[in-house]
């Protein structure tokens, strides 16, 4: 009878492999996720009864990065109902540290994991076109509105009370 022995390189490697990975889901930080086609219906579906704010952000997007201190502020006040999607093309870590440097790392946090392209800007709106920040409101009752440029936070802290 012959009896197999696995083979110690091909073991070390396959605990290597999965020791990496570990480390590196544990890099990535808690509330970042890759955001990727068919989440946007997801998200959409799983809000619950209550309004949602989605910004898109971008790392090399000057503006963005302006006001993300201001994002901050902001969902120190309330988490539940913001979350955010840096669309660059980056590694996580960087995206990672900008969250936390900006102070919303505390809400859900997700990163495009492939090139944002027409794809997932058209499941969001169709109208779209890729510009940066770009917010997307959706009410207590499903209904969907997007604003391109700076956030007016006076006003959608107004949206949000009117909208709990």
């Amino acid at each position: 009878m012959l009896i197999m022995q696995p083979k110690r390189p091909l073991l070390i490697a396959l605990l290597s492999l999965m020791l990496s990975a570990c480390l590196s889901c544990m890099a990535q930080g808690v509330g970042l996720r890759p955001y990727v086609p068919g989440d946007w219906k997801k998200l959409i579906e799983t809000r619950g009864a209550g309004p949602l704010v989605v910004h898109f952000w971008g790392v090399s997007c000057g503006p963005c990065l302006s006001e993300m201190p201001q994002w901050g502020q902001f969902t120190a006040k309330d988490t539940t109902h913001v979350l955010f999607v840096q669309v660059d093309d980056v590694s996580q870590d960087i995206t990672s540290h900008l969250a936390k440097k900006m102070r919303i790392d505390p809400s859900p946090n997700y990163f495009v994991p492939v090139k944002f392209d027409e794809f997932l800007r058209y499941e969001i709106d169709s109208k779209w076109q890729g510009e940066i920040p770009y917010t997307v409101t959706i009410d207590k009752h499903g209904a969907q509105k997007a604003y391109s440029g700076l956030t007016n936070f006076k006003s959608l802290r107004a949206w949000l009370k009117k909208n709990s």
